[in-house]
């Protein structure tokens, strides 16, 4: 991964986007403070800091699903050749918040 950006509350959710070749951008990203302005999309949430199994980081990445979203805090980063799409952005989450 590439640098990271400093640390921000983000609110996730899913866009329903779905693609053929990863990295699919299929979740938006927006601040926690602006919840209604868009930043961008992003490939992928690393839960892996705050989730240490599977069940826990899947019940987590649902809360992306729902209309207030998944409230997180953590640094966006670049996983270079994430797939034949090409790069991904991550969000790497330190923390659920709420």
């Amino acid at each position: 991964m590439s640098q990271d950006t400093p640390s921000t509350v983000y609110i996730v959710k899913d866009n329903g986007k779905r693609c053929f070749a990863p990295p699919c951008d299929h979740y938006d990203l927006f601040r926690a403070d602006q919840p209604d302005v868009k930043l961008q999309s992003i490939h992928e949430l690393d839960l892996s800091a705050i989730a240490g199994d599977d069940t826990t980081r899947g019940e987590l990445a649902q809360r992306a699903f729902s209309a207030d979203g998944l409230k997180l805090e953590g640094t966006l980063a670049q996983r270079l050749k994430a797939g034949p799409g090409g790069d991904a952005v991550v969000l790497r989450a330190t923390r659920v918040v709420g």
